[in-house]
């Protein structure tokens, strides 16, 4: 079988999940969610209904109960009631109207809102980001009642239920099903014809898929861009252009890339030795490993695992 290169990628960088809060809001409001890293943030129309603008004069678009929208690269956007509305920030809005015991975000008294939005984020670990990879579009709706949408609408359904019926574990319910729709989304895409340069553009040529396969099935073996040419049944001359034009970056420095990823979460994941984690991404010198983790992350393998097993102050 071959390696599942977008499930690796996944693993190695944690995509996580989690919510920030439900919105219940009426009558007029606008409220801006500021840019943050590469996160993709999600909200969900529980009731109601209310308009997204990507920039302030941007064209509304209508979101209505049972949508689920994912704004990703942590691009900054406006949820509203009409695009004239004058837009608060968000944080002057959470300091006015957020319930910390309750999760809730308010714009009027409680029991006001005829607006209910369930609203998260998705994201790597440290906001890590892998060449070209995530959402492409600007934003992605799936409306309730899509039928093309089919299996990522059973999942949409899911989390509604969870967050209209709360019981017990509801949130990491709510944050696995998130994980699972934002991988299904991005395999989706891998369907496309217009693809634009970047890691996905590069699971979607088969040829170029076979080489980004064998450096994921096994990244300590000793690759040049001669052997990688002859996985994907190419040239090395063709192979290296062509990696280059979908991926966006040249397939050696893609696969050191790669190693130092799979580093970071052996020596997070796992007991093995300095050594063994430096031979298993590719590295038969423990100093030649080390200078190019520093150089990739700022500090060196053993800081980096001492900073994780630091007790957090106050427990």
């Amino acid at each position: 079988m071959q390696q599942d290169v977008l499930s690796d990628v996944c693993a190695g960088l944690r995509l996580r999940s989690d919510l920030y809060f439900t919105a219940e809001l009426a009558g007029d409001f606008s409220v801006h969610i500021p840019a943050d890293g590469a996160r993709i943030r999600f909200h969900l129309v529980l009731a109601g209904g209310c308009k997204l603008l990507l920039s302030e004069n941007a064209p509304p678009i209508d979101l209505c109960e049972g949508d689920l929208v994912l704004v990703p690269n942590g691009r900054g956007h406006i949820l509203c009631d009409a695009p004239g509305t004058k837009a608060v920030t968000l944080a002057d809005a959470m300091a006015v109207g957020f319930d910390p015991v309750a999760g809730v975000l308010r714009n009027q008294p409680e029991g006001a809102g005829d607006v209910r939005l369930l609203c998260g984020f998705c994201a790597f670990d440290d906001d890590e980001r892998h060449p070209g990879f995530g959402l492409i579009e600007d934003h992605v709706i799936l409306r309730a009642d899509d039928p093309t949408t089919q299996a990522q609408s059973s999942i949409v359904a899911m989390i509604e239920t969870l967050a209209q019926d709360i019981q017990p574990g509801w949130r990491s319910a709510l944050a696995r099903l998130m994980e699972v729709l934002v991988i299904a989304l991005m395999a989706a895409q891998l369907k496309r014809a217009d693809l634009p340069q970047g890691f996905l553009a590069g699971l979607a040529d088969k040829k170029i898929a076979r080489a980004l396969s064998a450096m994921h099935a096994q990244p300590e073996r000793d690759w040049t861009a001669e052997l990688l040419a002859k996985q994907a049944g190419m040239s090395r001359t063709r192979f290296v252009v062509r990696f280059g034009a979908c991926v966006g970056i040249a397939p050696m420095q893609y696969l050191q890339n790669w190693r130092m990823g799979r580093a970071k979460a052996l020596l997070r994941d796992t007991n093995l030795s300095m050594d063994e984690v430096a031979l298993r991404c590719g590295y038969q010198s423990m100093p030649a490993f080390s200078r190019r983790f520093k150089a990739q992350y700022g500090e060196g393998p053993g800081a980096f695992r001492r900073g994780l097993r630091q007790p957090v102050a106050g427990q």
